[in-house]
């Protein structure tokens, strides 16, 4: 199968090697959710001269962008032990970052090029397993190259994780791990431009949860047990939010509800339809979840609940309507989450928002 890029997927490989062609500094590429990441990972690991090697957080983006490549009629290594494959010996490898930080033994041969997906989740810890793949691979190659893509270029509690934008801007300091932004493309114009769907915002009439009382912890993020206490001082409204939900969701064909806690998603599907309903937690067996993301793509159930672990690397292009019955402590994660309900799909118009926990978060951008 041959792909033709979008005008701007080619802005962002044309930028990518006019980068690498003078710098050796480590560049970030910001596309939005839907906006055909892995086409351009794919494009630029066809391209590359050297050896290319790809990181993905979890494996369905790894198997996901291991299939873009391969739709070039191209072949590619996977590096995964979810996807029940260690090979690395190819011209391009696509990896989990756990996998590969636990076995850079088979990892001696020289890269040239380092592609990191979802790059924003990778912290300032020297030992964290994003920072040893990298130490490791400048050791076999100090010429090696490093380039990030992100929806969301911002860390909770840490800010820019670049330093200078190719529009001037100065956004992070010295210490950003990315140099630069070379290409960056605003939500607005892949809405603007029909490549998404159009988002429609609604802050749920008559109850709403008030989370202002917490406090984050040193981490930017609320403690589960707070979430807990907070919610169980609130129990009478979360009846009325589902039903809500549900009176909104009879003209909708794929729901997902994220809720504060796994406690808290034990109860929301509790009030929902039990033969319509799925739920999916940090602790649901990988074989488990991955049959209730099949069943519910192919439509077979209405509402998939989930506590923090679909945000990123799940597309169900069908889901028309997203409710938010937790607070998104970083613009990041809420980004991540109105991601899931933007790409297009046949007689889907747009994507509700339903919001019950009052997000002061802007859907297209951050400030700054």
């Amino acid at each position: 199968m041959i792909f033709t890029l979008r005008p701007y997927q080619q802005e962002a490989v044309d930028a990518t090697l006019s980068h690498f062609r003078r710098h050796r500094t480590p560049a970030v590429i910001v596309l939005p959710t839907g906006a055909g990441k892995s086409l351009v990972i794919a494009e630029l690991a066809r391209v590359a001269r050297g050896r290319v090697l790809v990181l993905a957080h979890v494996k369905e983006l790894v198997a996901q962008n291991h299939a873009k490549y391969c739709a070039l009629g191209l072949e590619a290594d996977i590096f995964a032990a979810g996807l029940k494959r260690k090979e690395s010996q190819g011209k391009v490898v696509f990896g989990s970052v756990q996998s590969v930080a636990r076995n850079l033994d088979a990892f001696q041969e020289e890269f040239s090029l380092l592609i990191v997906d979802e790059c924003h989740r990778i912290g300032d810890d020297e030992d964290s397993q994003y920072q040893q793949i990298l130490t490791h691979l400048s050791k076999v190659n100090p010429h090696l190259r490093l380039l990030g893509l992100t929806a969301t270029p911002f860390r909770l509690g840490k800010g820019w994780i670049y330093q200078f934008h190719y529009h001037g801007m100065v956004r992070g300091n010295d210490n950003a791990l990315f140099r630069d932004c070379i290409y960056e493309l605003p939500l607005r114009y892949m809405i603007k431009h029909g490549y998404l769907t159009p988002p429609e915002r609604l802050d749920m009439p008559v109850v709403q949860y008030d989370f202002s009382r917490l406090q984050a912890q040193s981490n930017g993020l609320f403690s589960e047990a707070d979430l807990n206490r907070e919610l169980k001082k609130q129990q009478r409204i979360t009846p009325h939010i589902i039903s809500q939900i549900m009176e909104f969701a009879q003209t909708r064909k794929g729901v997902m509800i994220f809720a504060a806690t796994v406690e808290h998603a034990k109860e929301i599907v509790g009030l929902l339809p039990a033969d319509d309903a799925a739920l999916i937690t940090g602790d649901t067996p990988g074989p488990e979840r991955d049959a209730l993301i099949d069943n519910f793509k192919a439509q077979r159930f209405r509402y998939l609940v989930n506590v923090s672990v679909l945000t990123t690397g799940f597309d169900a292009p069908h889901v028309d309507l997203i409710a938010i019955l937790r607070p998104t402590e970083s613009v990041s994660l809420y980004q991540q989450i109105v991601g899931r309900g933007l790409r297009l799909a046949p007689g889907t118009p747009d994507c509700l928002f339903l919001e019950s926990a009052g997000h002061p978060h802007a859907r297209y951008a951050p400030a700054g």
